[in-house]
């Protein structure tokens, strides 16, 4: 029996496994290593951004951001249709989640149910790029300066998309990548911030390891001495992670090609379907395809379409759960919130037709295609 199609594969090229095996023996395994600089280096190029931090996770640069602003005993707007990571760095920073609605065509954010959310007790606004695919920051930008309020993409996904000719991780305050194992570009775990100020990212360097300032500490007689003056977390990149990193970096534009060619095929598909429906694409927003997402109509239909694809060892399924009805976000519980679901229509329309199909470097075009047929005939 053939092996289905999965939606996530992990890329290793033999470039990653020949830089992994190098700094190994190299004996610099660690943090704060030269290949860690040299990736921050190659990624801020990248994403148009000097001000770059490699860490361990997407959720510690999200974290790190949160710390960095000041989030606690405050509140967040953010988004209930995200991975569990994105919220959960909120509560774990000490602040209230406010739930904002998302637009039922794109799954991303909406800029109007943001300003109606926005309180005197408001200190962030989180903005997810669902599957890749750019939110619309150009309005989330003009409403978060006339309240003076940082915006922090959680742009886990979005690394090579771009918004407005420039790309995701050139916008906003501050933006959080992730190169965990599964991310069109990995680390095996882990996570980029990068900010617009050049003092955050300085603030983030030394939070990141504890709070210890490795330029500033010096020799004593017996022992290194660190000016410490804030506690900080362990939340560094390792030198082996990075060079596992970087040996994907030349492959980037090959991979975001591949994905962009598949998805037009998917979309042509869907075109000609009586019940399916892309996820809207904004005007000036080049989205990476880290996931294809279809809107289904409904979960009945969604139900018919994932046992259709299985019959061809294809694998569909939901991405992501809205997150407030998870109990442990049950406490943010404002009128607005998940237990008056009228108050999030968005939510509750996306959240019920999304289904994701494989898409990525594993996936040939004579199987896209194959795939495309059952969209199609949908």
């Amino acid at each position: 029996m053939a092996q289905k199609v999965p939606n996530f594969k992990p890329f290793i090229p033999k470039e990653s496994v020949k830089m992994a095996i190098q700094t190994l023996k190299s004996g610099w395994i660690g943090g704060d290593g030269p290949k860690v600089k040299e990736f921050e280096k190659k990624i801020s190029k990248i994403i148009n951004n000097k001000n770059v931090v490699a860490l361990n996770s997407g959720t510690s640069a999200l974290q790190l951001a949160l710390k960095i602003i000041g989030v606690h005993g405050h509140q967040v707007i953010s988004t209930p249709m995200t991975c569990f990571a994105t919220n959960a760095a909120i509560a774990a920073e000490g602040a209230d989640i406010v739930w904002s609605d998302v637009d039922p065509q794109s799954g991303n954010i909406d800029p109007a149910d943001i300003e109606r959310k926005i309180s005197k007790k408001t200190k962030a606004i989180m903005v997810v790029h669902w599957g890749g695919n750019p939110a619309q920051l150009d309005k989330i930008a003009k409403i978060a300066k006339s309240y003076k309020i940082p915006v922090i993409e959680d742009a886990a996904q979005a690394l090579g998309s771009q918004f407005g000719n420039k790309p995701i991780g050139s916008h906003s305050e501050y933006i959080c990548f992730s190169t965990q194992a599964v991310k069109i570009i990995n680390t095996v775990d882990g996570g980029i911030l990068a900010t617009k100020s050049q003092k955050d990212a300085k603030k983030a360097r030394l939070l990141r390891w504890y709070g210890i300032d490795r330029e500033t500490r010096h020799w004593g007689k017996t022992f290194w001495h660190y000016p410490i003056r804030e506690a900080g977390f362990k939340m560094q990149m390792t030198n082996v992670a990075a060079a596992i990193g970087l040996g994907q970096l030349p492959y980037l534009a090959k991979l975001l090609n591949h994905r962009r060619k598949l998805a037009k095929i998917y979309q042509n598909a869907i075109s000609k379907s009586s019940t399916l429906k892309s996820q809207k694409i904004l005007k000036g927003a080049v989205p990476n395809y880290w996931m294809f997402t279809t809107l289904c109509g409904s979960w009945q239909n969604r139900l018919k379409l994932v046992e259709a694809l299985a019959k061809i060892n294809v694998t569909a399924e939901e991405a992501h759960r809205r997150n407030d009805l998870y109990p442990v976000f049950q406490k943010y519980k404002q009128s607005f919130s998940a237990n008056k679901k009228e108050h999030l229509p968005g939510v509750t329309e996306f959240n019920n037709q999304e289904l994701i199909v494989p898409n990525g470097f594993w996936v040939t075009e004579k199987k896209a295609s194959q795939i495309a047929h059952i969209l199609a005939g949908f």
